[in-house]
């Protein structure tokens, strides 16, 4: 995967950070889908996850100076994402709640009615990815954004902990908790 190996070598990060645009461009190239899917695990299909991304680019373009010269690229843009995605659940909360939250309680409701075996295998299959979601977006922020690095970006211990701030002790700590929450909650789909 694009974030668990870093793609970028230090000559593009410093053509890009002496403002060439061709590298940062190539940057962009090698990590946006990644970060998509992040921000997606974080924040849903939305809009909300597409304009994350956007601003994370952009938040990127202009604090390129600051990325030093032994971090990684991608754990630089992923630890921005981070903070964007944070951000943007924390602003949804004081009208009344996180609507993942709402829309997660009324998925895990639903996943308890099982629709019979046959052939809507496939059908079957999506429910249960949305019921994934639903309880997904049900888990705090910090257990959210630790399992969909390890999970769905497939990062190791090690770069979840830079991304985060954590201590990887911590980091862990968080996945299994996030893991055994989901595995209960996913219990009716087993």
């Amino acid at each position: 995967m694009d974030a668990v190996a870093d793609l970028s070598d230090p000559a593009l990060v410093a053509r890009a950070q002496s403002g060439d645009l061709d590298a940062f461009e190539e940057l962009v190239r090698r990590y946006q889908r990644g970060i998509l899917r992040f921000c997606r695990g974080m924040l849903g299909n939305g809009p909300d996850a597409e304009d994350a991304v956007q601003d994370v680019l952009l938040t990127a373009w202009r604090r390129l100076p600051t990325l030093r010269a032994t971090e990684a690229a991608s754990t630089w843009l992923y630890r921005i994402a981070s903070h964007r995605c944070i951000d943007a659940l924390r602003k949804r909360r004081p009208d009344g709640g996180d609507p993942a939250e709402r829309e997660a309680s009324q998925t895990g409701s639903e996943a308890s009615r099982r629709l019979p075996a046959g052939p809507e295998g496939a059908a079957e299959t999506r429910l249960a990815l949305d019921a994934l979601r639903g309880h997904l977006a049900a888990l705090p922020d910090t257990q959210r954004e630790a399992w969909t690095l390890r999970e769905v970006q497939g990062m190791s211990y090690q770069d979840i902990a830079r991304i985060t701030g954590e201590p990887l002790a911590t980091v862990r700590g968080r996945i299994a908790r996030a893991r055994t929450a989901l595995a209960e909650r996913m219990d009716s789909w087993k």
